[in-house]
C-alpha cells in the first residue's frame, strides 16, 4: 500500500486481516485447540466478506454488485440443498465442512466477478487462484489430511501475497463511471427463492426426522439474509443517489437559465458542484470559459481523435485526481468558439460517481453561456442598426470598432469621404489610416480609454484626408462593447496645418502634414 498508493486502502488492510486470521487459526489448530482455531477461520471469513464489499463499493462495481449478489444468494440456496440432499447421504463426504465450503464457493465467486469486472488485473487473477486454492484443500485435506492436501492453504497465502504487491493492485480499487442496470423481476424472484430455501430446507429435515444439518442451514440462512439486506442497502444508496443528482441538477438548471451574466453562471455551477459532491471531497473547482485560462491554469490538452464529454488528466490509481469536462456544444461553437471548462480536483471515487452529472452540469453551463452570447450579439446588432437608422441621412463621421480594432459599423458619411461604398468586414481602423500613422492607432487602443489624436485617411486613389478623430472606449457597456470613434475633416485648406484650431498640437500632427508645413515655411 505504501509503494502503489491504491485509491482505497480498506479492503487490502480487511485481506490482510483475513489472512493473518487464517494462520493464527492454522497454530492454534496444530496444537490441538480445535475450537479458537475454528474461531479463527470464521474470522477470516467475516474479514474477507468485508473485504471483497469494500472491494466491490465503488463506481461501476456498485450497480453490478446488484446481479452479483443475486448469484451468490442462489448460489448459496443451491448448495446447501445439494448439501443436505445428496452429499451428506455419502458416507466419505461426511467429513467436509459444509459452512467452509459453501463460504468458500461464494469467495470464488465474487473474486471471479471482481476479475470480469477489471478485466486484465495480475492481482484480481491472483486473488481468483488462491480463492480456489482455498476450496480445493477445504474438500481433499477432510477426506485425505496429509501434507499435498494443504497445498490449497500454501496456494492461498502465496497468491494474495503476491496479488498485494503486484504494481496492478491500486488498479483493484480505482473507481469507475456508475452504469445503473435495468431493473427485471426475474432478479427479484431469484432473490426471494434463495431466501426462501433455508427455511424450507429445515422444514422439511424437521418434518422427515432429525434435523442433522443444523449448523449448514444456519451458515446458509445467516450468508443468504445478509446478502439480501446488503442488496437492499445498495438499492436505497442507489435511489438516494440519483435523487440528490436530480436534485441537484434540477435546481442548477433554474439557476442558469436565470443567470445573465458570466458572475451568475460560476455562481450557479459551483453551487450544483456543492449539491452533487460533498464539499470536503472537492478541494479544487475551476470554471473557466476561456481556453486561454485553461492554458494558465497549466491543464494538459484533450485527448485526441473525438472529442470526450470529460477526461482525466492524470490516468494513474492515486487517491485524488483532477476531472475536465469542456464546455463545448458543437451546434452552438459559432456563438461562443472560446471553449473552456469545468475542472474539479478532488477524491477520485467521488468525481467518479458524479462524472455523469457533472458532464451534464458543464453542458447546462456552456448552453447558458452560449444563450448569454446570443443575447448579447443580437443587442449590440440592435444597437448598430439603431445607430445606422439614426444617422443614416448625417454628414457625422463615426466608426464603431471591436476590441481588437475590426471596423464593425462605418456611417455612411464616412463612406462619401473615402470614395468607398464597401468596407471589407475584416478590415481594422489602422488598415484606413496612413502607414505613418498605423503606429498610434494602435498605441491608443492599445492602452485603452477615451482621447483625441489625428490621423491621415487613405482614399482608393492614393490621396490622404486628414482628420480629428475622437475615440471613446466603451469595451465595458453592455450593448457596445467596444471603441466608438468620431471623426472631423481638417482639410479644407491647400495647408492643412493652417486648418487646425490650436497650433500647439502640432506635435501630434501626422508625420506627412509635419513634412509638407515645414516645406512651407522653408521654401522661401
Amino acid at each position: 500500500m505504501r509503494w502503489h498508493r491504491p485509491a482505497r486502502r480498506w479492503p487490502w488492510l480487511l485481506l490482510a486481516a483475513a489472512v493473518a486470521g487464517l494462520a493464527t487459526g492454522d497454530v492454534f489448530y496444530a496444537f490441538g485447540e480445535h475450537t479458537v482455531a475454528d474461531a479463527c477461520y470464521l474470522a477470516m471469513y467475516v474479514m474477507v466478506a468485508l473485504a471483497l464489499l469494500q472491494f466491490t463499493s465503488g463506481g461501476s462495481l456498485l450497480d453490478d454488485r446488484a446481479r452479483l449478489i443475486d448469484l451468490l444468494a442462489f448460489a448459496c440456496a443451491g448448495l446447501l440443498v445439494i448439501w443436505v440432499f445428496l452429499v451428506n447421504d455419502a458416507a466419505e463426504l461426511g467429513q467436509i465442512s459444509a459452512a467452509d465450503v459453501i463460504g468458500t464457493v461464494l469467495l470464488v465467486a465474487v473474486a471471479v466477478r471482481l476479475l470480469l469486472a477489471t478485466g486484465r488485473n495480475v492481482s484480481a487473477g491472483l486473488l481468483v487462484v488462491g480463492s480456489v486454492g482455498l476450496l480445493a484443500s477445504d474438500i481433499a485435506y477432510p477426506l485425505a489430511p496429509g501434507s499435498w492436501a494443504e497445498t490449497g492453504f500454501r496456494v492461498l497465502y502465496v497468491t494474495w501475497g503476491l496479488a498485494a504487491l503486484h504494481p496492478s493492485m491500486a488498479r483493484v480499487t480505482q473507481p469507475m463511471t456508475p452504469r445503473p442496470p435495468a431493473w427485471h423481476g426475474h432478479w427479484a424472484v431469484l432473490l426471494v427463492v434463495s431466501v426462501a430455501t433455508p427455511p424450507l430446507v429445515l422444514f422439511i429435515e424437521s418434518i422427515t426426522g432429525a434435523v442433522e444439518d443444523g449448523v449448514a442451514i444456519a451458515a446458509a440462512g445467516a450468508i443468504t439474509l445478509t446478502l439480501t439486506i446488503t442488496r437492499l442497502a445498495d438499492a436505497v444508496t442507489l435511489n438516494s443517489r440519483a435523487l440528490a443528482r436530480e436534485r441537484g441538477l434540477r435546481g442548477a438548471n433554474a439557476d442558469l437559465v436565470a443567470a445573465a451574466d458570466l458572475p451568475s453562471v460560476d455562481e450557479a455551477v459551483r453551487s450544483a458542484v456543492v449539491a452533487l459532491i460533498p464539499a470536503q471531497l472537492v478541494r479544487r473547482v475551476v470554471f473557466a470559459t476561456d481556453d486561454r485560462q485553461l492554458a494558465l491554469e497549466a491543464l494538459p490538452p484533450a485527448p485526441s481523435g473525438r472529442r470526450p464529454r470529460s477526461w482525466w488528466t492524470d490516468e494513474s490509481a492515486s487517491e485524488e485526481a483532477t476531472l475536465v469536462c469542456p464546455l463545448w456544444l458543437e451546434p452552438l461553437a459559432v456563438a461562443r468558439p472560446s471553449g473552456g471548462a469545468l475542472v474539479l480536483t478532488g477524491r477520485r471515487d467521488a468525481l467518479a460517481a458524479a462524472r455523469d452529472a457533472l458532464e451534464v452540469l458543464a453542458g447546462q453551463a456552456a448552453l447558458a453561456l452560449d444563450r448569454i452570447s446570443l443575447v448579447e450579439a443580437v443587442g449590440r446588432r440592435d444597437s448598430d442598426l439603431y445607430l445606422r437608422a439614426v444617422i443614416r441621412n448625417t454628414a457625422e463621421l463615426m466608426l464603431v470598432l471591436d476590441e481588437d480594432q475590426r471596423v464593425r459599423y462605418a456611417s455612411p458619411g464616412l463612406h462619401d469621404l473615402l470614395g468607398d461604398d464597401d468596407l471589407s468586414p475584416l478590415s481594422t481602423f489602422a488598415d484606413l489610416v496612413d502607414p505613418d500613422d498605423q503606429g498610434q492607432i494602435r498605441r491608443a487602443f492599445a492602452t485603452g480609454g477615451d482621447g483625441t489624436m489625428f490621423c491621415a485617411l487613405r482614399r482608393p486613389d492614393h490621396s490622404r484626408v486628414l482628420v480629428e478623430a475622437t475615440y471613446r472606449d466603451l469595451r465595458e457597456d453592455r450593448l457596445v462593447q467596444g471603441f466608438v470613434v468620431t471623426m472631423r475633416n481638417v482639410t479644407e485648406r491647400h495647408n492643412p496645418a493652417e486648418s487646425l484650431p490650436h497650433r500647439e498640437h502640432l506635435d501630434d500632427l501626422p508625420a506627412w502634414v509635419n513634412r509638407r508645413s515645414a516645406q512651407h515655411k522653408f521654401r522661401y
